[in-house]
C-alpha cells in the first residue's frame, strides 16, 4: 500500500471514530466520559494529525527515489 493510501485509510478510520464517539456522547456524558476523552481521544488525535504529516513528507521522499531512479 501506497504511503497516500495509508494516510488516507487513516483518516477515515480516525473520522469514522470521532463520529462514532460523538454519537457516544448522546448517552455516555459523566465523569469517566470525560476522563476517556481527555486521556485517549485528544491524544490520539494528536498523534493521527502527526502521523499524516509524516506520510505526507515520506509520501515526497518515495516520489523523489522513484523520480532518482528513474
Amino acid at each position: 500500500m501506497s504511503a497516500s493510501g495509508s494516510r488516507g485509510l487513516l483518516v477515515l478510520a480516525t473520522r469514522q471514530l470521532l463520529a462514532r464517539w460523538s454519537e457516544t456522547q448522546n448517552a455516555w456524558r459523566d465523569q469517566k466520559a470525560a476522563d476517556f476523552e481527555g486521556l485517549y481521544l485528544s491524544e490520539l488525535t494528536a498523534t493521527v494529525n502527526s502521523t499524516v504529516r509524516i506520510l505526507e513528507d515520506l509520501e515526497q521522499l518515495l516520489d523523489k527515489i522513484h523520480a532518482d531512479c528513474d
